[in-house]
């Protein structure tokens, strides 16, 4: 059983990361998955029910105070997305700023919730969805800390890694592969399509803009050479992908995955291939 210091925990304030970072500090295991159940059940969630929850991933119900709480997981969901919920609504209840919609005190959060995404957006939102914003930033930066990632950001940008680190974090390969672009020293992006259809780009702040958006048809992508569907580094016309062509040859791998989803990594071929 693992005893958490909640308060120096909520010490960190309301950041997501250094809440997660807190969290960190007072673990002892060094690499494999984060044991999110037995981190909420030592800070205060006293409920951990899964079940099928008709439009919704998660849901805390919590006391004014944030003295304990309870959460709700989908069980329809699979075992990756089921983590990163608890650990979604965990932001909530550790973050004193979040309020909940619900007067009666709780967080109901969709799928849409948890797409946000994890990083600050331009220009004005809502505080629901900031807040949802937040809670996934914390998820990921609680599941998938910089030093469990650091031994898979070495060499060129691969998807092969992607999906190693998937497994020994327990995380799903879609947030994976995000948390894998938003660290790697060599500057590359992602394109999630479904059916073929762009869902959203991310892209490494020192990657050129990707011109893809989301409602567009992919292009032609390479085919899978294994069993787990990925295909070789192929180059591309950068044209295809980017909004300037000017630079060094584009490299594309494609990973297909069930139900027509697919992730395409985007690599700039003269990467120097640092971690």
């Amino acid at each position: 059983m693992l005893n958490l210091d909640r308060m120096e925990i909520e010490e960190a304030g309301p950041n997501p990361g250094r809440l997660a970072a807190a969290i960190h500090a007072q673990l002892t295991f060094k690499s494999g998955a984060v044991p999110v159940y037995e981190i909420a059940e030592a800070l205060d969630i006293v409920e951990i029910r899964q079940h099928p929850l008709m439009g919704l991933e998660g849901a805390l119900v919590t006391t004014p105070d944030r003295n304990v709480g309870a959460i709700a997981i989908n069980s329809k969901s699979r075992a990756e997305r089921r983590r990163f919920t608890l650990a979604h609504e965990l932001g909530h209840f550790l973050n004193l700023w979040h309020e909940p919609k619900d007067p009666a005190g709780r967080f109901s959060c969709s799928r849409s919730d948890l797409r946000l995404g994890w990083r600050s957006r331009l220009g004005k939102v809502s505080r629901h969805v900031d807040q949802e914003i937040q809670a996934n930033r914390f998820a990921i930066e609680l599941l998938a800390p910089s030093r469990l990632v650091r031994p898979f950001l070495y060499g060129v940008p691969d998807l092969e890694k992607v999906l190693t680190m998937a497994g020994r974090l327990a995380i799903s390969r879609e947030a994976a592969a995000r948390r894998y672009v938003e660290l790697h020293g060599t500057p590359s992006a992602l394109v999630s399509a479904a059916d073929g259809v762009v869902r959203y780009a991310q892209r490494h702040p020192d990657f050129p803009f990707v011109s893809c958006q989301p409602g567009e048809r992919l292009f032609d992508l390479p085919d899978p050479v294994d069993d787990d569907k990925i295909s070789p580094h192929v180059e591309a016309d950068a044209r295809d992908w980017l909004a300037r062509s000017d630079g060094p040859p584009l490299l594309v791998q494609h990973l297909r995955q069930k139900g027509g989803y697919a992730i395409t990594l985007l690599v700039l071929e003269d990467g120097d291939g640092e971690g």
